[in-house]
């Protein structure tokens, strides 16, 4: 059945959380679709008076008496019920369904967050931070190097230990970001992802846009901080071993010089903002531009696309954030490029690699180790590529789908 709105249609909304940004502007949406968006707070106001049970009408008419000026509350109604589906009973219909949150380990209370990431734990974290820093200062060769990767008796033990290091190290990262935004009240889940052209795993905390900007900090750093810690005890256990202090064999202490050199990598990755790493979310709330990338695609569309639309929109955006965009495109610009070249240094490298295995393939036993570690190595190898082109399939499927705006 087809429903319209009209001036006597009564609107229901879903429960819906507000967070008030300044006098002019909310954030408002719902949790357990991970619908955010950011609006005037006459629309807050808008919907106050819908959700009081007055009909559009009704509304149109306190508004007109309050500021002198017509409203079209049917239009934006219709906004909000197709294009963000708050609403959730039109004339007494369900128009959208109520869905369940979905969210990992919901289990876990909030406390665990707030032990984790408490002013004291803060100073444990920085202390062994600092005391590692001693350390790589009077002893560099701690410090992880590509040279690390190299003394594996094979290929293959190198890069399952790598591969292993890597994901496991990156799961306890996006955990970190979990339980340090589960503390705030807001609903997480990990999940896979892409950067530009490199595989990610990412923590969906859309929720933390009703959180006060300055507690949002917390949870944006989680996870270099847990990074550092790890990188720092790695750091500490060799040195320890060199003291003689704790034992252990050689295969350990090369493990652990492969995490290090992850953890590094990881580390150095946050500082590449222009792909949305976690720092990209601490510069835009710390510049209170939570669509700067968004923004900056605008910003390029209109100086080469002549769209009014284009024109129209990117007119929307303030006179200040403008300013940070004009930058913004340049570090973007030139990242982007940094990123191609990369991809076209290491893609014929993998492929040499590949070809290469697959050769020796074809003079190994089908059943033996040597054909079986080949096989694994391949996969291994091809993985990343195959979450990457997974995670680029679900993008273009969610293109024109719901609309989340993150801050």
């Amino acid at each position: 059945m087809e429903l319209t709105v009209g001036k006597s249609s009564i609107v229901e909304m879903h429960e819906l959380v507000v967070h008030k940004e300044d006098e002019a502007e909310v954030v408002i949406g719902r949790t357990e679709t991970g619908t955010f968006i950011a609006m005037p707070a006459i629309g807050h106001e808008i919907i106050e008076f819908l959700q009081r049970g007055l009909t559009i009408g009704e509304t149109e008419h306190l508004l007109y008496e309050k500021y002198a000026e017509p409203f079209d509350v049917s239009a934006f109604v219709e906004e909000l019920m197709i294009d963000y589906r708050f609403v959730y009973r039109l004339n007494g219909h369900i128009v959208n369904s109520r869905v369940p949150i979905k969210e990992h380990f919901s289990w876990l209370p909030a406390e665990t967050g707030r032990i984790f990431f408490h002013p004291i734990a803060y100073s444990i974290y920085f202390a062994i931070l600092l005391s590692a820093a001693g350390i790589a200062f009077l002893h560099p060769a701690y410090l992880p190097s590509y040279k690390d990767y190299l003394p594996a008796p094979s290929a293959l033990v190198n890069l399952i230990i790598s591969f292993a290091a890597a994901w496991s190290f990156l799961f306890l990262h996006e955990f970190a970001h979990l339980i340090a935004a589960r503390s705030l009240g807001v609903h997480c889940r990990i999940g896979l992802g892409h950067r530009l052209i490199f595989p990610v795993a990412e923590t969906d905390m859309s929720g933390i846009v009703v959180v006060p900007r300055n507690h949002r900090y917390g949870a944006y750093i989680a996870g270099m901080c847990w990074d550092l810690v790890f990188l720092s005890a790695g750091m500490w256990l060799q040195w320890l071993h060199d003291l003689r202090m704790i034992a252990m064999s050689e295969n350990v202490l090369h493990t652990i010089r492969l995490i290090n050199g992850n953890l590094t990598a990881l580390i150095l990755f946050q500082f590449l903002f222009f792909m949305k790493t976690d720092l990209y979310y601490v510069f835009t709330n710390y510049v209170r531009c939570p669509n700067l990338l968004e923004h900056t695609f605008l910003y390029v569309k209109r100086c080469f696309i002549s769209n009014p639309q284009v024109t129209e929109h990117w007119d929307e955006v303030s006179s200040r954030e403008k300013k940070i965009v004009y930058g913004f495109a340049w570090f973007y610009a030139v990242g982007v490029i940094a990123v191609g070249v990369w991809g076209l240094v290491r893609l014929p490298n993998l492929y040499r690699f590949l070809t290469a295995t697959i050769a020796q393939l074809s003079r190994m036993p089908l059943l033996s180790w040597d054909f079986a570690a080949s096989m694994l190595l391949i996969g291994l190898c091809l993985l990343p590529t195959a979450v990457l082109i997974w995670s680029w399939s679900q993008s273009i499927r969610m293109k024109g789908g719901e609309h989340v705006d993150q801050s």
